[in-house]
């Protein structure tokens, strides 16, 4: 049970540094504006000269939205988007199949390469994404000094300390559902506000668990267990960079498996 409760502390720690990974990526996303950008650079990649970035624009700013809205267009939707537009006269040249061809045709064509244009967005931005997730994560590791193997081995020496965080975990669990339920119901575009939000939710979760910040020691662990030092924080910037919801599904796992122990602990004479 000890060791149970020692992982299950563990566990709790790694979903902090996984939330605070997350809130740094979401500050530096809204920043750096780079889910616009990549939409942007598929646009003018998948397009050429058949439709321009003003015109996609220009059709999107007149429903009230910007170009990021084409994550959940589908082929349909881009179709009418495209009724919208004027094209100009050089743009039809060269692209309508034959003479034959009407004018709508040439949209449907356009409607048919956006399909394998918003495909290719959710590809690149998936993966510029996990990039910086294994990023941030590793620097966040090294910045706090967040070694796994020291973590686990003050938790393991210091049961009083194990048994305060892994008691926090079904709050934890509860309070992520309730973030994640705000944040799909208002999301919040002011970069300055995600900053001081998040800077304050890093700052509370820092306070609360100490054991998290151990860049003061960083000569001392160096000098005593460089191997261990090295291999903790490289296996802790891989755990943390599976990101919170990983976690959070971890952390439900073996809070399950906790409730089913101690259950069976109080039924036992």
């Amino acid at each position: 049970m000890g060791t149970f409760q020692t992982l299950l502390a563990l566990v709790v720690l790694i979903f902090v540094l996984s939330v605070i990974v997350q809130s740094v990526q979401e500050v530096l996303k809204s920043l750096l504006d780079t889910k616009t950008k990549t939409m942007e650079e598929i646009i003018v990649k998948f397009m050429g000269n058949s439709l321009t970035l003003p015109q996609v624009n220009g059709a999107l700013q007149r429903r009230g939205l910007d170009i990021t809205a084409l994550e959940d267009f589908n082929k349909e939707d881009f179709r009418h988007l495209l009724d919208g537009i004027d094209f100009a006269a050089p743009q039809l040249q060269g692209v309508v199949a034959s003479a034959t061809a009407t004018f709508e045709q040439f949209k449907d064509n356009i409607a048919g390469a956006y399909e394998a244009a918003r495909v290719a967005f959710q590809k690149s931005y998936t993966s510029k994404n996990k990039k910086w997730v294994l990023g941030i994560s590793f620097l966040v590791v090294l910045a706090l000094n967040a070694s796994l193997i020291k973590m686990y081995e003050i938790l393991e020496a210091n049961q009083n300390l194990t048994q305060a965080i892994s008691g926090t975990a079904s709050a934890i669990v509860n309070a992520e559902k309730s973030a994640q339920g705000s944040a799909s119901a208002s999301q919040t575009t002011n970069a300055a506000e995600i900053f001081d939000k998040n800077r304050k939710a890093i700052t509370v979760d820092l306070q609360k668990y100490p054991i998290l910040f151990r860049t003061p020691c960083y000569l001392k662990d160096l000098g005593e267990e460089p191997f261990n030092e090295i291999v903790g924080l490289f296996l802790m910037g891989l755990l943390v960079s599976l990101g919170a919801p990983f976690w959070n599904d971890v952390l439900k796992g073996m809070m399950g498996v906790n409730n089913a122990l101690n259950t069976n602990s109080k039924k036992s004479p």
